[in-house]
């Protein structure tokens, strides 16, 4: 059961003169600078203190506003003895690297929550506020927190640790991050904000929370006046600590933990996730070079492309110049559609393909549905130049164009940001920009980042890291075996599926000449594995292998008999999510799949209670739930229905009799087809997660020089100075191998190279 609801540059520019001319551009933080939607500056600041006077005014003596060293020095005295608290940051942007520190929030029980202003000016004068605590002194304070190994809870970690790295200068380890913690006890949860999962689980929505965006949207925090601003800003870490303790039973050796079978979750928030933040932090402060002049090519490149496909697009429009005059005239003043179509605009276009050019509808949950999977099933010359059109623009305002312009005004770097839990299976997601998402067809993208001077670039992935993991957790003998061979698992499971020997089923011959009836048998063999992962029908698996349904069916069984346990493995998954409500990874992580328990059609009385209720009959006997011989009747219909018409005759029949019908089916399949996929996925995540623990903690590596840039699924990649590169190609490949023990062997393929994907 699930615990929570919870324009290109020229390419004679170089790399020195766009770091000088980004920390040209660092901002200026004056009171001219702020861009106010209404009113002026100091309207707004009248405006905010009322409302913020109106928000917390029952709450004042509950914070305090710490404008003397003394009390400073005693909060942190306090924070000692109680060996556990709360810290939170105020900043002016949310590039840790290039911020301002407005101030620091502080809360340890049986202390006043407190703010402490550092960097607060004059929304008049733009000069600093007297009487604000040095940031030394606010350094030296903290400083003595971490000596003192004070157990800190934090919520999105990651980036108050760095402001603080990057604004005082120290290295603050988080204990408990909330925001870790929450995304382990329930991935499903939409509001993964500290206000959002304070109001729900620990104020249980007695009083709203108020948000930054509500009060100080618009003005920097430093020219919040500060007696207004500690209102607001001590507020946080406070909430961050009582979140941290109604969380801490469900993930530490507590009976709440074992009643919930929460003990592996458990181990994972403190032996994997919270040791993987400032390994995180790191890379995300190292960043990345952008290879300016592979920049400018690409740019040219994908321009053009653009270019040369909206010119095809506009060309093939014109064949339909008649019938677009024609519905126009038919609209008349209700007519939509503009003189010049644009691509990029959903409506027009299904008004252009839908209404004019009359294509059939593919998709029957979008039939005027204009997304690149719909767009791909037509055959047809117009919605092909449109598709070109769109990758190519997508690649140039996406990625190509976007780079140079995010580049760091202080670093001269790009420093993505990576979420470790940004996926419900536990893989990472990244943004600013995203480099998990960059599209296959163009590995020519990545090539635009490049190592450091006098570094190279060290790419290691993991070799078949889900295969092999499919077969850990299948315990599956011959798949087992295969690997401990040290054969091709895909090349195996054809063999003995289609009863040909092992080199016949490779894509070369071991005399290296190629096999092409090989390579079709391994490919159908590795078909039927991905099929059964992400539990593809016998049609998908058709449409991939580009064969009958009958012949994929024939190759699928032929591989499930062959290979039992991956059958037994895929239905043991689904009856672990329909038992439990979750499946769990090769350690433990749950993925919860509450769909799974769903009955597959659910009845109620459309208006609450049957037609035949009396209000006013004084019997607590009246049953206002559907009985159950109505229920069977109408299940055993729907269950005998052989068409989607017969299907909805049953619901309607129901519903003329005050029944309403919730069909879960569609809930269901979509759960089912995860279970295998979210089991596998997961492993695969908290493998490659194992892998970054045991590199950064690799005392040769770091003496090498070695440091981490991305992390992109299976695939870690980083720079050392180029004379050690031997060492330490050697070094990443056996942490990554020895990262866990599995009851197959891991292999890990090395590239060293300038640039990420140079040899592709």
């Amino acid at each position: 059961m699930a615990l929570f609801d919870f324009k290109p540059r020229s390419s004679k520019i170089t790399d020195a003169q766009v770091v000088n001319k980004a920390k040209s551009k660092l901002p200026i933080l004056s009171a001219g600078n702020v861009k106010l939607k209404a009113g002026n500056l100091s309207s707004r600041i009248t405006s905010i203190k009322a409302m913020t006077n109106r928000y917390f005014a029952d709450k004042k003596d509950m914070y305090l506003n710490v404008m003397d060293e003394a009390i400073l020095i005693d909060l942190i005295d306090k924070f000692i003895e109680n060996g556990v608290g709360a810290i939170d940051t105020e900043t002016t942007s949310l590039d840790p690297i290039t911020t301002t520190l407005a101030g620091v929030c502080l809360y340890t029980p049986g202390y006043k929550a407190a703010y402490v202003p550092v960097n607060h000016v004059s929304y008049m004068t733009g000069m600093p506020i007297k009487g604000q605590i040095s940031a030394e002194i606010v350094k030296r304070e903290l400083q003595r927190l971490i000596d003192a190994k004070v157990k800190i809870d934090m919520f999105n970690s990651d980036f108050d640790c760095r402001v603080l790295k990057h604004t005082l200068g120290i290295k603050m380890f988080c204990w408990w991050d909330g925001y870790i913690a929450q995304r382990l006890l329930d991935e499903n949860n939409k509001n993964n904000s500290l206000k959002g999962l304070w109001d729900k689980y620990v104020n249980k929505g007695k009083d709203k929370s108020h948000t930054f965006s509500e009060l100080f949207a618009g003005i920097p925090f430093t020219m919040i006046p500060v007696d207004v601003a500690y209102l607001y800003a001590a507020n946080d870490p406070m909430i961050t600590y009582e979140l941290a303790e109604f969380q801490r039973p469900f993930l530490t050796d507590t009976e709440v933990c074992r009643e919930y079978e929460l003990q592996d979750v458990a181990k994972i928030f403190h032996e994997l996730e919270m040791p993987l933040v400032p390994i995180v932090s790191e890379m995300e402060d190292t960043g990345v070079f952008l290879d300016l002049e592979v920049q400018q090519k690409l740019s040219e490149k994908y321009n053009k492309l653009m270019s040369e496909a909206a010119v095809e697009f506009e060309e093939t429009l014109s064949l339909y110049e008649s019938e677009i005059e024609e519905y126009r005239i038919k609209q008349g003043s209700s007519c939509k559609l503009p003189e010049k179509i644009n691509p990029a605009s959903p409506e027009q276009l299904s008004i252009l393909l839908y209404d004019i050019m009359k294509l059939p509808p593919v998709s029957k949950k979008k039939p005027r549905g204009t997304g690149e999977e719909i767009l791909e099933q037509f055959d047809n010359p117009l919605v092909t130049a449109l598709l070109k059109f769109r990758k190519a623009s997508k690649l140039v305002s996406t990625y190509v164009d976007k780079f140079p312009k995010i580049i760091n005004a202080k670093t001269g770097r790009i420093h993505a940001r990576f979420n470790q839990l940004g996926t419900v299976t536990g893989r990472f997601s990244s943004d600013d920009p995203n480099l998990q998402n960059i599209p296959s067809h163009a590995k020519d993208i990545r090539k635009m980042f490049k190592a450091s001077d006098g570094y190279v670039m060290l790419s290691c992935d993991y070799s078949a890291q889900e295969p092999r993991l499919t077969v850990h957790l299948a315990q599956d003998e011959k798949g087992i075996q295969a690997y401990i061979d040290g054969k091709d698992l895909y090349a195996e499971i054809a063999s003995l599926a289609f009863n040909v020997p092992y080199d016949d089923c490779l894509e070369f011959r071991p005399d290296g000449t190629h096999n092409p009836e090989g390579k079709e048998r391994r490919s159908r063999a590795k078909a039927i594995l991905l099929g059964i992962n992400y539990d593809k029908g016998i049609p998908a698996i058709a449409d991939d292998l580009h064969i009958s349904k009958k012949l994929a069916q024939e190759i699928y069984d032929a591989v499930l008999n062959a290979f039992p346990k991956l059958k037994t493995f895929r239905e043991e998954s689904r009856q672990m999510a329909r038992d439990l409500g979750y499946v769990t990874t090769a350690w433990g992580r749950k993925r919860r799949l509450p769909d799974m328990q769903l009955d597959t059609y659910e009845f109620y009385w459309k208006d609450g209670v049957s037609k035949d209720y009396d209000p006013l009959a004084d019997d607590e006997d009246q049953n206002t739930e559907v009985p159950e011989e109505i229920v069977t009747y109408y299940w055993n219909k729907l269950a005998g229905c052989k068409s989607f018409k017969q299907h909805q005759a049953v619901i309607e029949e129901a519903n003329n009799e005050g029944i309403k019908v919730v069909d879960n089916r569609m809930k269901i399949t979509d759960a089912t087809r995860m279970c295998v996929n979210a089991r596998v996925q997961g492993s695969a995540a908290d493998l490659t997660k194992f892998a970054m623990l045991s590199i950064s903690r690799c005392e040769e590596l770091k003496q090498l020089g070695f440091r981490l840039l991305i992390q992109v699924h299976d695939e870690i990649i980083g720079e050392c100075p180029e004379g050690n590169k031997v060492r330490c190609a050697e070094l990443l490949s056996e942490c990554m191998v020895n990262a866990t023990r599995l009851s197959v062997p891991l292999k890990c393929d090395v590239e060293v190279t300038k640039c990420w994907y140079e040899n592709e």
